[in-house]
């Protein structure tokens, strides 16, 4: 499954365009989708059709304390192969609501994790600014694609989405893949051409091929809730949001990914907390924290041989807890749990909780 954000703290980009159009289009291309509205001006459901002022439930139930969801409950279907989490404006108020809240910056990666259906792509359609909804996406995914429409500001804005997503890879370890877009280019003229370049020069090999033109079709498909090759199959946004598509499609084999058939960090069981960690080269991996005095517990680690996925099982008594990892001698953190605590020693813990 590849998990992509699509975010540039720039509004007027292309975000919730290419959002909705290029998870329309992987449909196409038989692939399952699902898509998580994250921005609380709820564009992107609007696009597809949604009445979201007639909604009961959305992402906000994901985030909200006093009824708190997985993603999973929140989903409303679009067509076959394509689901939708659908916002509101009411997600506007998440940020207050969570000040101050242990591990509020991993609430939707958590979530993802404890859902039962499989899909081979989930698209995040972030909100234009670099928040706590928009770090909870950063640390849900491991791809990143930046919208980059012709304009100078937008361009300059990006320097900062970078500067977070290096913070993310070295005091988390949560390695992402970034990748830029043209959008609402009109290539013919001087100005967007010296943009493309600059563009190039950026991002090197890490822009899409494909060039999103300007096109009033993008728009109109947008005020009838439909993807553009829904409104108009032969109109130059659709040829452009198949085409990109296509490239996307064209890198799954070239994309990092571990495939395991289990679901990776803490999980419940009836037997207690089975904790399971992925390192296939190394020789020995203990579990250490707030529950053992901060000693390593020996030999209860084991590695699958199979999958390379080393796990053991801890019973716990009902609460909330703070470990690391202790891999071939170094400590670490966990990067298949992304409950990430500050200690009062200031170092950064892992957090399990039991119910």
């Amino acid at each position: 499954m590849r998990t992509i954000a699509i975010v540039n703290q720039k509004g007027g980009c292309g975000k919730t365009t290419t959002a909705i159009n290029l998870s329309a289009c992987l449909v196409s291309n038989n692939r399952k989708v699902l898509l998580i509205d994250l921005d609380p001006q709820a564009h992107a459901s609007i696009g597809l059709g949604v009445k979201v002022e007639e909604l009961k439930k959305s992402i906000y139930d994901v985030f909200t304390e006093s009824n708190r969801r997985c993603v999973e409950d929140v989903i409303i279907t679009i067509e076959q192969n394509f689901d939708l989490v659908p916002s509101q404006l009411v997600l506007s108020a998440v940020e207050q609501e969570l000040a101050g809240k242990v591990g509020r910056e991993s609430i939707l990666a958590r979530s993802i994790q404890e859902m039962e259906r499989s899909y081979d792509y989930i698209i995040v359609d972030c909100p234009p600014n670099l928040g706590l909804l928009t770090f909870n996406v950063l640390r849900a995914c491991r791809e990143t694609l930046i919208p980059i429409e012709m304009s100078i500001f937008s361009l300059q804005g990006v320097a900062r989405l970078i500067e977070i997503i290096e913070i993310l890879k070295v005091e988390y370890g949560h390695e992402m893949r970034t990748k830029a877009l043209a959008t609402i280019c009109n290539p013919r003229t001087l100005f967007a051409n010296e943009l493309l370049k600059n563009i190039a020069q950026h991002f090197g090999k890490d822009v899409y091929k494909t060039i999103i033109h300007s096109t009033v079709k993008l728009k109109e498909a947008a005020s009838y809730g439909l993807p553009v090759h829904k409104y108009d199959k032969r109109c130059r946004g659709t040829e452009d949001y198949l085409a990109l598509a296509d490239e996307v499609v064209a890198e799954e084999e070239r994309v990092d990914k571990i495939k395991i058939p289990v679901q990776l960090g803490p999980k419940q069981t009836k037997e207690g907390v089975l904790f399971r960690y992925y390192d296939p080269v190394a020789r020995n991996v203990q579990l250490v924290g707030d529950f053992s005095n901060w000693e390593p517990i020996e030999n209860i680690m084991v590695q699958e041989k199979e999958n390379k996925i080393w796990e053991g099982t801890l019973s716990l008594k009902a609460g909330k807890y703070q470990y690391k990892l202790i891999v071939d001698g170094q400590w670490k953190i966990d990067p298949y749990n992304p409950a990430l605590v500050t200690s009062t020693m200031g170092s950064n813990n892992l957090l399990v909780i039991v119910p």
